[in-house]
């Protein structure tokens, strides 16, 4: 990505190494993420309907410790990958008027979003139509899957960025009286990062607990047609912490919330602290008084201890990374320019290498730890092979 922003969906500005940094820390969470969801305790595997499955790939070798990490990452790194992705809409908006950012949006998102759906979604998912027993070859699957709908599968997040970025920029961005006030109330969020915190804490209860109650935890729907998928409950919160980054990427980065100066960046230990305390109060406390209450009491209860979870964690990860004195390394400048191609290609490594690793007889975090770094590898090298490409440099 280079000089582009978040998750290779940018437009050229300045290097931020914090927030390059932030989104290729995010990405490799999202391949850990899904590196891990074979090997997790409850996880399980239909062979007569594999999209019911908690995942494509499932294998016998469990580890309950995935539970534990694996719900980390699930309950605030969609939320704050949202939030980067927000952060230079404004400026793209003003630097190549609305018709421009549409159309680099439609180029570099739009055009992945489609690949990814019609040639390396169908690549990774065939490896759980192999696993169902299923022999009839390749062709005989995309034929199954051009009649019945294909599985979108983590594009998800790519069409829905997309959508959002359309959105703001045909009803928002043009009235841009508004970055001047967006500017002005951010600003004295520099001093007081706490009372930011439990302004996003009520909103984000606000945007994602009535839906939660309406559509469960895991429930998934579409836009139309079988790739547009997205999660029903989440989708409100997606769109608050996407429009939170938006207002104080136009307010600017070092005069609000997100200041180096501020409080937020020079406290950082402290938030990471709170990150940490969120998270084990959601995991362990539910499970403690559990036996003691009833099923109504507890669901709320839990409910509320997620998103104060998930404010905290992304609280704390935007403070670690705004406070941490970031230097050019040409490795890691090499990993931040691929993570968008590698978010594209990952899910095929990611489930082929489960395949592989299947029938052997290997504990579950060695076979996670060769998943993963096998993945990043290879979707490294991919991405690397796809950025010589003219054409493809210029999307990715």
């Amino acid at each position: 990505m280079g000089a582009t922003v978040v998750a290779g969906l940018g437009v050229a500005r300045r290097r931020d190494l914090s927030i390059d940094y932030l989104r290729t820390t995010l990405t490799l969470m999202v391949l850990a993420h899904h590196s891990s969801l074979a090997y997790t305790s409850w996880a399980y595997f239909d062979p007569q309907h594999p999209s019911r499955s908690t995942a494509p790939v499932v294998d016998p070798m469990r580890w309950a410790f995935f539970d534990y990490a694996e719900n980390f990452n699930d309950v605030f790194f969609m939320s704050l990958m949202f939030f980067v992705s927000g952060l230079f809409v404004f400026s793209a908006v003003r630097r190549h008027g609305v018709a421009g950012f549409v159309r680099d949006r439609m180029l570099r998102l739009g055009v992945p979003f489609v690949f990814a759906v019609l040639v390396l979604m169908p690549i990774a998912y065939y490896a759980s139509w192999w696993l169902a027993g299923h022999r009839s070859g390749f062709v005989d699957f995309y034929g199954r899957l051009a009649r019945n709908g294909f599985a979108v599968g983590p594009p998800w997040f790519i069409w829905v960025l997309l959508a959002f970025d359309v959105i703001v920029a045909l009803l928002f961005i043009p009235r841009r009286g508004w970055a001047a006030w967006a500017g002005r109330r951010v600003e004295w969020l520099r001093d007081y990062p706490f009372a930011a915190y439990l302004g996003v804490l009520v909103l984000s209860a606000v945007a994602y607990l009535p839906l939660l109650n309406i559509y469960g935890f895991g429930a998934w729907t579409r836009l139309g047609t079988t790739p547009l998928a997205f999660q029903e409950a989440r989708i409100g919160l997606y769109a608050l912490w996407f429009v939170l980054g938006v207002v104080l990427g136009a307010g600017g980065l070092e005069e609000g919330l997100l200041s180096r100066e501020g409080g937020l960046a020079r406290r950082w230990r402290w938030w990471i602290g709170g990150c940490v305390v969120a998270y084990n109060a959601l995991w362990f406390v539910p499970k403690w008084v559990g036996p003691y209450l009833s099923a109504t009491r507890v669901g709320p209860m839990e409910a509320l201890l997620w998103v104060a979870s998930c404010v905290a964690s992304c609280f704390g990860f935007l403070a670690l990374f705004r406070a941490a004195e970031w230097r050019p390394r040409a490795w890691m400048t090499s990993l931040s320019r691929s993570v968008y191609g590698m978010y594209l290609v990952h899910y095929i490594y990611v489930l082929w290498l489960q395949i592989l690793l299947l029938s052997r007889p290997i504990h579950a975090g060695v076979k996670f730890g060769v998943v993963f770094v096998g993945t990043v590898a290879l979707s490294w090298l991919t991405t690397q092979v796809f950025l010589r490409v003219p054409g493809l440099k210029t999307i990715l």
